[in-house]
């Protein structure tokens, strides 16, 4: 024990601050109805993205069109060029935005916007804030900017571990986080999908590269993105950001600070890289979407947001997201792909599984291995029903942390630099080859009871396609390894090696041996209802 590292005690840390529940209350407040009400754009098709979305659609009654975005450059490129085009307002709501090269770039997209007097509203997850968001205060208080922070908790200016100990402290009201990701712009298209903002998630050189999935919107879809953007938004549970920092920033600080954010933005350093060999513009960009864009009927899952003192928080139209899916699951006839970042099932995920296979249903699962993964705790709860999922005859595939798929992307001299190593974050699935899911859902406890979670679900054989070749490509043997029990039912990784398929000849292979006394730590937590 004395020898672990302090990453295995930091990961131990964690999961004994949820378990225990110790700490000192929160002193600010996590909800509040003392802010402005406001709602989406009334009048979409008076903007250019109305028109030129509605024109689109012309042809296509009753549904909606999809753009897959698949690699991280073009999912932060079309949202740059959305904000740039935008004439009246711009909606995001995301579980994490970064002080980073991303983060910092798409800001500045969105204060531009704001300068134009396009009316920015911005909603974000506290759980994963800085301990001081100064620089979402800055932002937030420009006169065109209005930005709320989802069930704050913990005084700012604390440590990140002391703000967690308070959050533990009042862990009942906090603990269901808004895992939601959204973008919407003039009220006409949307982006929804896996990706947070952040450098990982758009493919920006560094020590983690997520590999995730994004889908663009027009059509009719994009009025229910509207609207679940405007429940969250008005929702008791947001409160403004200069009801949460202390102190409030200066108007000059705030104008130092938008100096040096367009300052930031014109640097093309702060762009992944070959990010501008290929120069985007709206026009262009817009024509050529027509001609890709993928048409079907499509459904907004989204979540209700959580009671506040028995107080409704949410309407009628809602489809509660675990609960569609596991429709569709029980519906599939011949197969089911799902690709998710964390794979914890429930007792009731084991039987739909079960029922699914007696019908003769193949169910493809795939999922972070131990050296791909973000979260060690979120794996050793996978690691503890590994064997179980194999015997429901399900198959089974871990991402490598090499995957060459993605590798791919980035140089020798760059993947060198930052010792780069791969994970999976897309939350995606693919049912009967017909109907596509891409979303913020995990398959794990915590997406289903804990977590809001909102994603599109798409009928469109056209688009199950797309997605179905992305995840055969992810679960290709150069991107990840099938897991299959042996003879003696243990555990085994097959891989393929110069044409030869090949079983690794370590468990848990290519993990580091901290993470492995991690994970070997870990397994001793009985619950997982918070992973």
């Amino acid at each position: 024990m004395l020898s672990l590292t302090r990453y295995a005690c930091k990961q131990w840390l964690v999961v004994c601050l949820f378990c225990l529940g110790v700490g000192c209350g929160p002193t600010i407040e996590s909800h509040t109805q003392n802010k402005k009400y406001s709602t989406a754009i009334e009048n979409p098709g008076n903007t250019r993205l109305g028109r030129t979305s509605a024109a689109m659609a012309e042809d296509h009654p009753g549904e909606s069109g999809f753009l897959l975005l698949d690699r991280g450059r073009d999912a932060l490129s079309w949202r740059l060029i959305l904000a740039d085009a935008a004439e009246q307002t711009i909606d995001a709501q995301y579980f994490l935005w970064k002080n980073d090269q991303a983060g910092k770039v798409f800001m500045q997209r969105l204060l531009a916007a704001a300068e134009r007097g396009v009316r920015v509203r911005v909603v974000l997850d506290d759980s994963m804030t800085e301990p001081d968001p100064q620089y979402l205060a800055e932002f937030g208080l420009h006169p065109n900017i209005e930005l709320r922070l989802y069930k704050p908790f913990g005084p700012k200016r604390k440590s990140t571990a002391l703000r967690w100990i308070d959050y533990v402290r009042d862990l009942k009201i906090l603990n269901q986080r808004m895992h939601n990701k959204l973008f919407v712009v003039d009220g006409s298209v949307a982006i929804v999908g896996g990706r947070n903002i952040g450098n990982e998630y758009f493919e920006y050189p560094g020590p983690f590269v997520f590999r995730c999935r994004d889908l663009l919107a027009v059509g009719p879809i994009v009025e229910h993105t509207n609207s679940a953007f405007d429940l969250y938004w008005n929702s008791d549970w947001t409160v403004p950001i200069d009801q949460v920092v202390d102190p409030v920033p200066k108007e000059r600080q705030n104008e130092a600070f938008w100096k040096q954010l367009n300052k930031f933005a014109r640097d093309s350093a702060n762009y992944p890289a070959g990010f501008f060999d290929n120069p985007r513009e709206y026009t262009s960009e817009m024509e050529r979407l027509e001609t890709e864009l993928v048409w079907g009927e499509a459904k907004l899952l989204v979540d209700a947001v959580p009671t506040n003192n028995g107080q409704p928080q949410s309407h009628a139209a809602l489809h509660q997201t675990s609960v569609v899916l596991g429709q569709m699951l029980e519906q599939a006839q011949q197969e089911v792909y799902v690709e998710t970042a964390y794979l914890i099932l429930l007792e009731e995920g084991f039987e739909a599984l079960k029922r699914a296979r007696a019908r003769g249903v193949k169910i493809i699962l795939a999922t972070n291995s131990l050296a791909s993964n973000n979260h060690v705790t979120s794996f050793v709860g996978y690691r503890k029903q590994r064997r179980r999922l194999l015997a429901t005859g399900s198959e089974l595939f871990e991402m490598r942390p090499d995957a060459a798929s993605e590798r791919a992307l980035f140089t020798p001299q760059q993947l060198s630099e930052y010792k780069t190593v791969f994970g999976l974050h897309s939350k995606t699935a693919v049912f009967d080859k017909k109907t596509v899911f891409v979303g913020s859902f995990n398959l794990d406890p915590r997406s289903v009871n804990l977590n809001s979670e909102m994603g599109f679900l798409v009928d469109s054989p056209e688009l199950a396609r797309a997605v179905l070749a992305s995840i055969q490509q992810d679960i290709s043997p150069g991107n990840s390894w099938q897991v299959v029990l042996g003879p003696q039912g243990k555990v085994a990784w097959i891989t393929s090696r110069n044409g030869e398929v090949i079983t690794e000849p370590r468990a848990e292979p290519l993990a580091t041996r901290k993470r492995r006394a991690a994970a070997d730590l870990l397994m001793g937590v009985p619950d997982d209802s918070q992973l």
